[in-house]
Order: C-alpha cells, then structure tokens, then sequence
C-alpha cells in the first residue's frame, strides 16, 4: 500500500484523519508532549488507539510561559488518566558553555531527556509529533545550508528509538481533529518570531511556494520518498564495504580511494560515527578522502578533538585525550 493510499483510508467522516497507528501492538510509548497543538493530537490518539503511553514534557526555561506550559501539560495528563513525568534544564546557559546554538542545545538536552525517561519508565519507544509540515520545513532549511542526499530525505519515520507517527499527517489535518473535538492546546508565542530560521520558512518560504504549487507539502514529502530509496540502498553499499574492509576506527585507505565517491564518502561517515555522536560536516569528509587519496600530510586534526591520520595503509581516525 502507497503512502498516499495509507493516508486516505486513515480518513474519518468528515474528512478528519485518524491514526492509523504503524507500531506493532503491544509496544509501550514515551510522547514527548510540549503542550502544543500537535503533541496534544498525538497524545489523545494514542489514548484513542488504546497504546501504552508516558507523557513526557521538557521545560526549556527559555520563555516566560514555559511553566504555564509544564502546568497545562500535567492538568492534561491528569485529566487522561495519563502517566506524566517532566523535566528541565538551563538551555542558554548550556548553550553558552558549549558555545553552541539555542535551537541544537534546546534539541540535544531534550532527546537526551526523553531517552531517560524512556529508560526510567521501561517504555519501549519515543514517539514525537512530527508532521508533513514539518518534514517539508526541514528539507527546505536543509537545502538552504547546501546539504547532501542524507540531509534532502528529510524527517525519517523512525530512527533507534524514536518513531514520529504524525507524519504522514499535514497540519491542517491535526488542527482540524483538535478543532472538531473541542481539544485545548497551548500556543507558543516564539514559533511566530521569524528570527529563527524554521520559523522564517514555515512563515515566509512556504506560503510563497505554495503560490506555485499549493500542494506543495505531499510535493516535497514525494520526494523525500524517492530519496530515501536512494538513499538506503548508496548506504547498504557503504555498510557492506566497512564490514568487509573496515574494523572498528580504521579503514583501508587503497579502498577506500578507489570507491565511487557516493559510496566513500559514507564509508567516511560510519568512520566518524566511532568517534563522536554527530554527523560530520563536509569538509571532515574532504579530509578523509583526501589522506585516503595521498594528499597532502598522512594527518589532519579535526574539530571536536578528533584526528584523522593514514597510517599502513589504514584511514585511522581517534579522538584525542
């Protein structure tokens, strides 16, 4: 069955959608819950569709309305007969420590905490309340940045633990199952500053896409499909040669020069995967092939504390202590 055909015969009377639940039965859940109207939808159809189910929030301490918000969510799960567990954190001055972003640092501590509650709990998965929308959002925006193949497939349905059911749904379609149900939501004043660049997409970009093409959301998340096939399978090729030519932090640096660039340059990214938790950028790639290649220096220090070095014949990458 299409994604397409999936997503019509969720469909209620009256056009609403209803969850069409793609997790097995019997398969507990942590919904991270901010208050907002597509969490709370995500919420009542998990209790609709009689799932197992810990509502989690994550206070941000970024704006004042953030305890309303703790407070709202906690009523809501009362009023279910929903277990809630909540947490928070110092984001900005986390992020100041780090020197990272507000939005990257607000994400980070988040998942971080939703892992620990899943843990706690004993729930099986995460799921959060991604949309259509939102995938559409995030292709545009990485587009913008210049990302490659991985970056344009876009919001992944699943990944590890983390399951998005919303996202085949549009936000139209959940504000109008919040709407027809009389559901209460809170609204987060800051998804209206256009300073963030998500935001300056969802309000600005898109509605002037859709002035070309109005159905432009199922247009970019066609497409995302279509590359994610791609996608998966220049990905299989890349396992199927570090299994086979790689262990462990090191990779043959003769193969790795003679693979097709698609390929290597995954190699190169399940290399970085042993020595730190987030993708690399482009130009750590760059590095790596081009040690690999016989370029200039056997060694290259990266950022992050990690080198990369060519040593008998091997792409050795570490991070230092």
């Amino acid at each position: 069955m299409t994604r397409e055909n999936t997503r019509e015969s969720g469909r209620q009377a009256g056009g609403l959608p209803k969850f069409v639940p793609d997790i097995e039965s019997g398969v507990t859940l942590v919904a991270a819950v901010s208050g907002g109207p597509d969490s709370v939808a995500m919420l009542h159809m998990f209790a609709g569709a009689r799932h197992t189910v810990v509502a989690a929030h994550y206070n941000h301490g970024l704006r004042p309305a953030a305890d309303d918000d703790e407070v709202f969510v906690r009523g809501l799960c009362e009023e279910m007969g929903v277990r809630f567990v909540a947490g928070r954190g110092d984001v900005a001055g986390e992020a100041a420590r780090r020197k990272w972003g507000i939005e990257e640092t607000a994400r980070e501590m988040r998942y971080a905490f939703l892992e620990r509650a899943r843990a706690e709990t004993g729930m099986d998965r995460i799921a959060t309340a991604h949309t259509a929308d939102d995938n559409a959002e995030t292709v545009l925006l990485n587009l913008t940045r210049g990302a490659g193949l991985p970056g344009l497939c876009g919001i992944p349905y699943r990944r590890g633990h983390i399951v998005r059911p919303l996202l085949r749904f549009s936000r139209i379609e959940v504000m109008r199952y919040l709407s027809e149900r009389d559901i209460p939501y809170r609204e987060d004043e800051s998804n209206r500053d256009t300073s963030y660049r998500r935001n300056f997409i969802r309000h600005e970009v898109i509605p002037a896409l859709r002035q070309v093409n109005p159905a432009l959301t199922g247009a970019v998340n066609r497409l995302t499909e279509l590359l994610g096939g791609d996608e998966a399978y220049l990905s299989s090729l890349a396992l199927e040669e570090y299994r086979q030519y790689g262990e462990s932090n090191r990779f043959s640096a003769k193969r790795l020069a003679g693979l097709p660039r698609p390929v290597a340059s995954r190699v190169c990214r399940l290399l970085f995967s042993e020595v730190s938790p987030y993708p690399p950028e482009r130009l750590h790639v760059e590095a790596m092939l081009d040690i690999a290649a016989g370029g200039n220096g056997r060694r290259r220090d990266l950022s992050g504390k990690i080198t990369v070095e060519k040593k008998r014949n091997h792409v050795i990458i570490y991070r230092k202590t």
